[in-house]
């Protein structure tokens, strides 16, 4: 997903999940790469202005970006991202 994501622009991201009635995110992984993690956060923020669903496996989502992540420059946006992600997935089993 991430490389897809790194070859659409962040303002297409809306596309990517109209219609949906839920989204499935398989073997989740801490990122590390920033450029990764801002690209999830825009999608993640896409995600949530639809109030699309999502359910996941792997890492759970509340550790989806790394401890130099969260205390870098973007910490705030990881966190709000963070956030959404556990509102989304809140009665969804």
């Amino acid at each position: 997903m991430l490389r897809h994501l790194s070859r659409v622009h962040p303002s297409r991201y809306v596309r990517l999940v109209e219609g949906l009635d839920v989204i499935g995110l398989r073997d989740v992984r801490t990122l590390h790469d920033q450029s990764d993690a801002l690209r999830f956060v825009a999608l993640v923020d896409r995600i949530y202005d639809a109030q699309v669903p999502v359910v996941s496996t792997g890492v759970p989502l509340d550790q989806v970006f790394g401890e130099e992540m969260l205390g870098g420059g973007y910490r705030k946006k990881y966190l709000r991202a963070v956030s959404r992600l556990i509102a989304l997935t809140t009665g969804t089993d």
